[in-house]
C-alpha cells in the first residue's frame, strides 16, 4: 500500500477507450493456483488472506500464467478513487493499472529488474526467472521514494542478488488492437502484453458483478443489433428482388411487343420454308420405279429372271421371278441387301418346280435413297 503521507494522484489517465488507474494505489502479489479449481474463486480467497479489506471493498484484477498455475493479483481500496475518477470508467472498454504492460505472461524471462518512469510514477518490476509473471511489482511516486531504494526493494521481494542488472525504460504505453486482442506495448524495448476478451475481463479492476452485467447487456445488444441488421438486410433483399421482378416483367413486356411486331415477318418466313419443304418433298418423293428396278437389275445373276415387277407405294417393289438354281436366288438376296438404298428385303415365296426355283420378293427402299446416290 502507498504510505499515508504520500500524496495520491486524483485522476486516472485515459488512452483511447482504455483508462489507466495510477499503479501506486495498488498492492500486488503473485499467488499459486490449483489447476482443478476456479481461478476467480481462488483469487478472492487469496485477497482475503493478504488484504486487510474484504473483496467487496476493493477494485481488483488478475492475470494468470499460461498453465494457470499462478496469478498476479492487484487490488486497491475503493476509497482511494474519487467519484469523479470512477465516473470516467463507465464507458471505458477496460480500466487497468498503469503497470499492466509488464503482465505479458507469454514466456519465462530471465531473472531481471525493469525500471520505468511514467509521469510522476516510478515502476519497478522484478522477475525471478521461474515464472512468466513478475515476482514483484512496485509503483511509487518519485517524491515518495528514490530509484535506488525502489530497485533494492524489488530485488529483495523477488529474492534476487544485487548484481542483477536493471534495465531503464521511459516510453509511454501504446495501445493497439489485433482481431479480438488488446495489446499494450512500450514504444521501445520490445515489451508488450496481450489480452484477449476473457483475460481483459479478469484484469479489469471494476466491480466484477457490474462487468458481468455489462457483458450480458452488451451480448444482448449485439444480438438485438444483429437481428435488426438481419431484418434490414432482408428488407433490402426483398426490395432488390421486387425491383428485379419488375425489371424482368418490363423486359418480358418489351420482348412480347417485339415478338408481336415480328410476327408477320416470321409468318412469311415460315410460309416460305413450308413451300420449300413441300417442293423438296415433291422432288424427292416421286415414284421412281425404273431407278429402283435398275438398282436391283445390276445385282441380278445371269440365271435369274424377273417375271413381274409392281410398285407398292413410293419406295416398295413387288418382284416375282424364277432362277435356274436356288444358289442364284440366295446370291441375289445377299447382293440387294448390300445396296445402300435398300431398307429391307422380305422373302414371300421361294420354291423349286421342274428344276427351276420360283421366288417372290418384297424390296423396300429408303426414302430419298436416289438423291443420296443409293444405287451402289
Amino acid at each position: 500500500m502507498t504510505p499515508a503521507s504520500t500524496p495520491l494522484p486524483t485522476s486516472s489517465r485515459r488512452n483511447g477507450n482504455v483508462v489507466f488507474a495510477p499503479g501506486e494505489k495498488f498492492f500486488v502479489r503473485r499467488v499459486p493456483l490449483a489447476p482443478d479449481s476456479e481461478v476467480a474463486t481462488q483469487v478472492e480467497l487469496a485477497l482475503e488472506g493478504f488484504s486487510p479489506f474484504p473483496a467487496g471493498q476493493l477494485y481488483y484484477g488478475y492475470r494468470t500464467n499460461v498453465a494457470r498455475s499462478e496469478a498476479v493479483v492487484f487490488a486497491a481500496h475503493r476509497k482511494n478513487f474519487s467519484a469523479e475518477e470512477t465516473a470516467s470508467w463507465v464507458e471505458a472498454a477496460a480500466v487497468l493499472p498503469t503497470f499492466s504492460v509488464w503482465l505479458g505472461a507469454n514466456s519465462v524471462p530471465p531473472a531481471s529488474v525493469a525500471l520505468r518512469e511514467d509521469g510522476e510514477e516510478l515502476e519497478a518490476v522484478a522477475w525471478d526467472g521461474k515464472s512468466e509473471l513478475p515476482a514483484a511489482v512496485l509503483v511509487r511516486t518519485q517524491e515518495a521514494v528514490g530509484r535506488e531504494a525502489l530497485v533494492a526493494t524489488a530485488r529483495r521481494k523477488a529474492e534476487l542478488s544485487v548484481d542483477i542488472a536493471v534495465k531503464i525504460f521511459r516510453p509511454a504505453v501504446e495501445i493497439t488492437r489485433e482481431k479480438q486482442e488488446l495489446i499494450l506495448r512500450l514504444g521501445t524495448g520490445g515489451v508488450e502484453a496481450r489480452f484477449d476478451q476473457a483475460q481483459l475481463g479478469h484484469a479489469d479492476i471494476r466491480d466484477k458483478e457490474v462487468l458481468k452485467a455489462r457483458r450480458v447487456t452488451h451480448r444482448r445488444d449485439t444480438l438485438l443489433w444483429q437481428g435488426f441488421a438481419g431484418i434490414v438486410i432482408g428488407l433490402v433483399a426483398c426490395v432488390v428482388l421486387e425491383l428485379g421482378v419488375l425489371g424482368v416483367r418490363f423486359w418480358l413486356a418489351n420482348r412480347e411487343a417485339y415478338l408481336a411486331a415480328q410476327a408477320p415477318l416470321v409468318k412469311k418466313i415460315e410460309q416460305a420454308q413450308s413451300m420449300t419443304k413441300r417442293l423438296e418433298d415433291i422432288s424427292t418423293q416421286r415414284l421412281l420405279p425404273f431407278e429402283m428396278v435398275n438398282a436391283l437389275n445390276d445385282k441380278r445373276p445371269a440365271g435369274l429372271e424377273f417375271n413381274t415387277v409392281t410398285t407398292k407405294g413410293l419406295w416398295q417393289l413387288d418382284i416375282r421371278g424364277q432362277a435356274n438354281s436356288a444358289d442364284d436366288t440366295s446370291t441375289f438376296e445377299n447382293e440387294i441387301r448390300k445396296i445402300n438404298g435398300v431398307e429391307k428385303v422380305e422373302v414371300l415365296e421361294k420354291t423349286s418346280r421342274d428344276r427351276m426355283t420360283i421366288f417372290h420378293y418384297e424390296v423396300t427402299f429408303k426414302p430419298g435413297w436416289y438423291q443420296a446416290g443409293g444405287g451402289s
